[in-house]
């Protein structure tokens, strides 16, 4: 669906020059909710921008489609546009206009008749749950039903993609969950592409099926959601994926290990059977358990404590390694 290749964008200014984007690669399949994350600076808007052709990058191609839109112009690049909607962080509504209005505006410029507008506007409305919100102006709305119209009028065009720029930043945290819902039902409802772009993790781990990392203008890593959460992180990505960590005052008694439980294996009581087989302590330091993707996720820093008479017993640490990999949890030894 979406293949970008080098993509370059370079900013000059004055004796500055700044490169927001450095030889970008990604590829988007049809139907993917793909999340872009990053700090600020990035370069994550500075894509988005490049995508849609708000901004022309320096260098690198953007194919849609198999059509690279950096190559096209005039009736043919607006004709392409009408395919790629936006949902931007604060909204963009026209304030003198109502709901209705604002939905019907990119429906008028397409030239349809009066009651092929009234229609689309009408079935988006309802929709995004607003049709009792129709003759309201957006100052009399919430976040959140601002949010609901800017959603209806990126989709009056029966957009193939869907550009997200940062839709739920502004947003508290329970209107931000009803907004990441309604967009993952667009999705599967309208087989539409999503392009999210967010610095929240939070809602990479809700709504996307891929993500990609986006640091000083590169891609520091890019896959499955799920499975860069459970795979051993590299030093450079670990702050965006979290770190579990032992509090500082407790002392080292033993070997410690950083259990990531990953295709199911959270919901099995694996550690009370490692105890009760090899009749081990275990102490557990810290940990989460969460939600990706649909699929529990569980991360438990623990460490093995020795026991006076039992050493017989205890199995090596690259049994007990190989014994928790057989159970769908990865291991690594911290300590």
């Amino acid at each position: 669906m979406i293949k970008i290749g080098a993509l370059t964008k370079i900013y000059k200014k004055e004796d500055q020059i700044i490169k927001a984007l450095d030889g970008v690669d990604l590829h988007i399949k049809k139907g993917d909710i793909f999340g872009i994350i990053g700090l600020s600076g990035a370069g994550k808007s500075s894509l988005v921008r490049c995508i849609n052709r708000i901004e022309d990058p320096t260098s690198g191609d953007i194919f849609v489609a198999d059509t690279n839109i950096l190559k096209l112009n005039g009736k043919a690049l607006r004709e392409a546009r009408q395919g790629i909607g936006m949902i931007f962080q604060n909204f963009n509504l026209l304030s003198s206009k109502t709901v209705y209005e604002n939905i019907a505006f990119p429906l008028r410029l397409q030239k349809l008749s009066k009651e092929q507008v009234h229609n689309r506007v009408m079935a988006l409305l309802e929709k995004v749950e607003l049709t009792d919100k129709t003759n309201a102006y957006p100052v009399n709305l919430s976040g959140g039903q601002k949010q609901r119209v800017g959603i209806a009028r990126a989709l009056a065009n029966s957009p193939e993609i869907l550009l997200c720029d940062e839709a739920t930043s502004a947003l508290d945290p329970k209107t931000t969950k009803q907004i990441l819902n309604l967009l993952k039902d667009i999705s599967r409802e309208f087989g539409i592409t999503l392009v999210v772009i967010t610095h929240e993790m939070e809602v990479i781990k809700a709504i996307c099926n891929k993500v990609a990392i986006l640091e000083a203008g590169k891609v520091l890593v890019q896959g499955d959601t799920t499975e860069l959460f459970t795979s051993k992180t590299e030093e450079k990505t670990r702050h965006f994926f979290g770190e579990v960590e032992a509090p500082t005052c407790l002392p080292v008694k033993g070997t410690r290990l950083l259990l990531t439980f990953a295709k199911g294996s959270a919901k099995f009581p694996i550690l009370s059977k490692l105890i009760r087989q090899f009749e081990i302590d275990i102490n557990i330091l810290s940990g989460n358990i969460e939600s990706i993707q649909d699929e529990v996720v569980g991360k438990l820093l623990i460490e093995l404590l020795p026991q006076k008479g039992l050493a017989e017993q205890m199995p090596s640490i690259h049994e007990l390694l190989d014994i928790l990999k057989s159970e769908n949890v990865l291991a690594e030894v911290i300590i």
